[in-house]
């Protein structure tokens, strides 16, 4: 079924993304258009690096993990993630892996620059705070991260 979906951005508070269902496509718009159409927000996040998005939100079924058009219902245990900071270099990989019930795997990659900003607020003490995909990392071996984003769909249409 074709859905609309509207999230938060996790670190720029003029940014929301239009994530469209099942097709992947998407557009930024800025928070003052958004609020004009008087819609809620879908309970999730995203970053964005240059053009690239990325993020999650919740679905009846659990989390759905996005990388631009690429999309998967993450699953405890079946879906994992990690960051690496790149050794000489100012950026990071995020790595989704899911293995789908067919056994086969999928896989997607960002490369991103490090966030900057910690200290710059005294609750912004840890990476998860100002990192999306880090905090993706963080908690996606913890079964609550997948009850958490279990949810009836609510916003857009």
């Amino acid at each position: 079924m074709p859905r609309t979906l509207y999230l938060k951005s996790y670190d720029l508070y003029a940014e929301i993304l239009e994530y469209h269902l099942p097709a992947g496509e998407f557009a930024i718009l800025q928070r003052e258009k958004f609020m004009a159409l008087g819609i809620p927000l879908t309970f999730g996040t995203f970053c964005r690096e240059g053009r690239q998005v990325a993020g999650i939100f919740a679905s009846p079924e659990g989390p759905v993990l996005f990388l631009d058009s690429q999309h998967v219902v993450g699953r405890f245990g079946d879906t994992s993630a990690t960051v690496m900071d790149l050794p000489g270099q100012t950026k990071k990989q995020f790595t989704l892996r899911h293995k789908q019930a067919s056994g086969e795997t999928v896989a997607f990659s960002l490369l991103y620059e490090k966030r900057l900003g910690l200290g710059a607020n005294p609750y912004d003490n840890e990476e998860e705070d100002i990192d999306l995909l880090a905090m993706i990392a963080a908690n996606i071996g913890h079964e609550a991260f997948f009850r958490a984003h279990l949810k009836e769909w609510a916003g857009g249409s």
